[in-house]
């Protein structure tokens, strides 16, 4: 750790993402940090273990096929939301206690298109998500008691 004259520390020290070529999107959460790649990869890491000369992903997320744009963890970091806008209906929610993609949403009939923003409401019950038709989508998590 270094210390700069404007008083921010700043860590230093290298991470190699196993398998990315190009990082496109990165998020964290208290215990976790998501990096998603061009190849649609996502490399879930234990957030102690990028420390560790060696770290291996604690899951690589394929279930998309082309480049990341967003990965954005909930409040709780119980679920991370994954998309790309290149394909339509290109998103995903990972639920990081099961190491699992939610089997059940989104379905085949939600209108999502092209996905180009994602966020959640503050206690994780809303999902609001944009798209390239210039539409911001609101979805209801009924998992979350509270909003």
């Amino acid at each position: 750790t270094s210390s700069s004259s404007s008083g921010i520390n700043a860590e230093y020290g290298d991470f190699q993402d196993e398998g990315a070529l190009h990082i496109t999107s990165v998020d964290h959460s208290s215990r976790h940090i998501a990096i998603g790649s061009d190849s649609g990869v996502v490399n879930l890491y234990q957030k102690d273990d990028i420390y560790k000369s060696s770290s291996k992903p604690l899951r690589a997320i394929m279930n998309l096929t082309t480049e990341i744009d967003n990965t954005v963890f909930n409040s709780s970091g119980e679920l991370l939301a994954i998309s790309s806008k290149d394909l339509k209906h290109s998103l995903r929610l990972f639920n990081t206690n099961s190491l699992q993609c939610v089997p059940n949403w989104p379905t085949s009939n939600t209108p999502l298109a092209h996905v180009t923003s994602l966020h959640f409401s503050p206690n994780s019950g809303y999902i609001g998500v944009g798209n390239t038709k210039g539409k911001a989508l609101l979805y209801r998590l009924t998992h979350f008691h509270s909003f």
